[in-house]
């Protein structure tokens, strides 16, 4: 019988090229398209054919922080902040307790938690719609009038991405070692103790993944503000769809490479984490 290392070396050379498609796959599905709006957000629009000229300006970076849309970058940075430490405060308790489920109570509560990404995204929030509307169900009972405003946009966001939050938390809350809140029981601490020594830190990664792709999600939200803002709330996807995608490239460009500067910023915040977390326990 082949040595394990053996094995597992064959095992990753036949695995190998399928590695290479997937990469070829993002390049060409990913990057070409978002490096040439990128470079295209260097160049100026002409008014009257939209062609496209480049020319190194950096105006369309200057328009997206000028007083005109620095309001509109304020409060998708705001909204998306909001959602996801809403999303922490509901989604780390349901995760806690989901992980201490067992059997087909924990199944059932993981289909109730999933069902919703089974129906349309856009359904989902028509529904609010309707239910946020003037005269509708939500203000009847509590006089809020809500739709076409900053907390519809957030409730709506908030339903849509708690269960996003909820799995990858869920998963670390289920791989705490239940030796160690036994052990720790043992020892005379109380559940709350245990909870902040024990099963926040070492689930931590995955809270912090969960938060990090809300983040991630909600800065770029289109169909959110397009439903239950209008155009009374207008966040960075509304603009980049009304005049990013055909009027003026060069400021849907700049809208492109902000987004994609936090998408990195996560993602490096999250490896430095992983690697700070990683060597802690190791």
């Amino acid at each position: 019988m082949k040595p394990r290392r053996e094995r597992s070396g064959a095992y990753h050379a036949r695995l190998g090229p399928l590695v290479v498609i997937d990469w070829i796959l993002v390049v060409v599905v990913c990057l070409v398209p978002i490096g040439f709006i990128i470079v295209r957000s260097f160049g100026r629009a002409d008014p009257i054919t939209l062609d496209i000229e480049l020319t190194g300006t950096l105006d369309s970076y200057r328009t997206l922080f000028s007083d005109a849309y620095r309001p509109i970058l304020i409060r998708s940075v705001s909204l998306s902040i909001a959602t996801v430490a809403l999303c922490l405060i509901i989604g780390i308790p349901c995760a806690l307790a989901l992980s201490r489920l067992t059997g087909r109570k924990r199944d059932l509560v993981l289909v109730g938690v999933m069902l919703p990404s089974f129906i349309s995204f856009t359904v989902r929030m028509f529904a609010w719609q309707g239910l946020l509307a003037t005269g509708g169900p939500i203000e009847s009972v509590t006089g809020w009038q809500l739709l076409f405003r900053p907390p519809a946009v957030l409730l709506g966001m908030i339903t849509a991405y708690v269960p996003l939050f909820v799995l990858p938390a869920y998963v670390s809350f289920s791989r705490v070692p239940i030796e160690l809140i036994d052990a720790a029981a043992d020892l005379g601490a109380r559940h709350g103790r245990q909870l902040r020594a024990i099963t926040l830190p070492l689930a931590m990664p995955g809270i912090v993944t969960g938060a990090v792709l809300v983040a991630v999600l909600s800065i770029g939200e289109f169909i959110v503000p397009a439903v239950l803002g209008g155009n009374k709330v207008l966040l960075l996807g509304n603009i980049l769809s009304e005049r990013g995608a055909g009027r003026d490239q060069p400021l849907g460009g700049a809208i492109t490479a902000f987004m994609l500067s936090t998408f990195l910023l996560a993602g490096v915040f999250v490896l430095l984490y992983r690697r700070r977390a990683a060597r802690r326990h190791a």
